[in-house]
């Protein structure tokens, strides 16, 4: 349509040229202002198209998440450390982790926010602040759409972020005073030196005029290449971070005042995307004539020095608001979650508490209370009845937590409120997955010993309250041996004031909830058979598991078990 509009337009130009010149010249006069004005009327248009396109990709993808399909979303792997205290064993990062079913942020920054809360590397204050501005925040899920609509396809990282702090925290890289002057005088310099050349003789004596600008290139060069090092391919991203933080500046709730950061930042993306020009192969005019890079570096040096202080409190709000968009996204998708509450008393206490990860269709709810001085859950039960499952829907909701989000712990009735109450220091350990390391000379058992010998310091110590989650101690060496030290290590975890669950399949240690003073509770998931069939309710229920299903599961996969053993077994 444009096309065509101006072929009409270039047609009736020439036309009315032809007939009359002045007709010719009013119609251009009176037309072109409303050329101008439609085409930047239909860019408007293409801007406004293009934006409601990300906004329908992004509200498809929140359509697939509510079904709890979110694998379209950043996991966050670059984040696993799998010496963690929890990370590798929770799932927090990877492949259908708790990091991908929380994650809509659009920025480095956003995303290192929100993996150093789920990794529990905040405080009190920043987790109190995440809950309440994810809250105000979660009214408002088109504010959030858009914001992620503005940063949609941007292709920062960390490095970049990294880059940019540590190119305001430098120093000034331009000529010093008694050089500077050069800066101004060079393009006087060059005028009089072409002047020279055209006008005096011999026109060779022109060429001294520009030797000041070319001793300075050579003295500068490698400033230059660093400073454009530092800053290069950072103006698209500047501009959207400019664009980012203006619509933050209007987020719900209201933001602490940071000045004007939108036009600050677009005024740097401007400088550094002038540095660009060295690359042009005409720019050697540029620099002989007017020492167009050194001055340059002079306009960032002016803008290192009045904004360094602010620059960190600017990008800190950006990776605050891109992570509060994304715990405000799983407050609105999930509505029926539960806000934890945070005692003063030693005890942790929950209520129809789920997996996170789980489809609502297939997802179970358990109540748990204990202490956290001192006790212990021994949870034991069949393949598959659900145990590791139950230590990782605990450890995932204290992560949820601490991290300032809600929890998984919905009303089933509608009547009963779900809760999640919980000591605010409680700290997470576990030791559920380890692996032979082959580069290390490392087994697992050795493995496993290493991560139960740093749950036992961090319980030993009196500043810190540990929770931990372990699943099936001592699993690499024989039986004797795994009873013996497992009683061990039990003792000796209440001795020392810890807490938290533990999954086995030895039965054995259940008879430690009958000793004097035990801090000891049993705690079954069981099997039922129906027949030739299987089922699991993955329900919690008070005393020592009853049921097996190793041999029935063995022997639906043709392995013969004669019914002798069987009987053996179950007495």
């Amino acid at each position: 349509m444009r096309l065509v509009g101006f072929l009409i337009w270039l047609a009736a130009l020439i036309v009315l040229f032809g007939v009359r010149w002045w007709a010719g010249l009013a119609f251009f006069a009176l037309t072109l202002p409303l050329l101008a004005w439609a085409v930047r009327r239909h860019r408007a248009i293409g801007r406004a198209a293009a934006r409601a396109r990300t906004l329908a990709e992004l509200a498809g993808g929140e359509l697939a998440a509510l079904n709890h399909e979110f694998g379209a979303f950043a996991d966050g792997a670059e984040f696993l450390h799998v010496l963690h205290r929890y990370a590798l064993d929770l799932d927090v990062f990877g492949p259908g982790s708790l990091f991908q079913f929380i994650n809509r942020t659009v920025t480095a920054p956003g995303r290192v926010r929100l993996a150093a809360a789920l990794l529990g590397d905040h405080d009190e204050e920043q987790r109190a602040r995440t809950q309440v501005q994810s809250k105000l925040l979660s009214k408002d899920p088109d504010w959030c759409l858009s914001f992620r609509a503005i940063g949609d396809g941007l292709a920062d990282d960390v490095s970049y972020f990294d880059r940019l702090l540590d190119w305001v925290e430098a120093g000034d890289v331009a000529p010093v005073d008694r050089e500077r002057w050069l800066l101004y005088a060079a393009p006087l310099l060059s005028v009089a030196g072409v002047a020279w050349m055209l006008l005096a003789s011999p026109w060779q004596l022109g060429v001294l005029f520009f030797l000041p600008a070319v001793w300075m290139l050579r003295r500068y060069r490698t400033v230059v290449e660093e400073a454009h090092e530092r800053t290069a391919a950072m103006g698209e991203l500047l501009r959207t971070y400019a664009e980012l933080l203006d619509f933050a500046t209007t987020r719900p709730g209201g933001v602490t005042h940071v000045g004007d950061p939108a036009a600050a930042l677009r005024r740097l993306a401007y400088l550094t995307g002038q540095l660009d020009v060295r690359y042009n192969p005409f720019a050697i005019f540029l620099e002989v004539g007017g020492l167009w890079s050194l001055n340059r570096l002079r306009q960032l040096d002016a803008w290192r020095a009045r904004y360094r202080r602010e620059l960190p409190a600017w990008l800190d709000l950006l990776a605050e608001t891109d992570a509060l968009v994304s715990w405000a996204t799983l407050r609105f998708n999930r509505p029926g979650w539960a806000d934890p509450a945070f005692n003063d008393e030693q005890i942790v206490e929950a209520r129809n508490l789920g997996h996170p990860l789980l489809h609502p269709a297939g997802r179970v709810t358990n109540d748990f209370a204990m202490r956290t001085d001192g006790h212990i859950h021994l949870v034991t039960g069949s393949n598959m009845a659900g145990k590791s499952t139950w230590l990782r829907t605990v450890g995932l909701n204290i992560v949820l937590a601490n991290a300032g989000g809600p929890v998984c712990a919905i009303s089933e009735d509608g009547l009963t409120p779900a809760l999640l109450n919980l000591p605010p220091d409680l700290e997470v350990w576990t030791s559920m997955r380890t692996q032979d390391d082959l580069t290390a000379a490392t087994s697992s058992f050795y493995a496993e010993l290493k991560r139960l010998s740093h749950i036992v310091r961090a319980v030993s110590d009196p500043d810190r309250r540990v929770f931990f989650l372990l699943d099936e101690i001592l699993k690499g060496t024989n039986s004797r041996d795994r009873h013996t030290g497992s009683r061990a290590l039990i003792r000796q975890l209440i001795r020392d004031r810890g807490a938290g669950i533990i999954a086995t399949h030895d039965l054995e240690l259940a008879a430690l909830q009958n000793e004097p003073g035990s801090r000891v509770e049993n705690f079954a998931m069981e099997v039922q058979t129906r027949g030739e069939q299987l089922y699991f309710d993955y329900k919690l229920r008070p005393g020592v598991c009853e049921s097996f299903n190793a041999t029935a599961l063995m022997a639906r996969m043709g392995i013969e078990i004669p019914p002798e053993e069987i009987r053996l077994r179950h007495d």
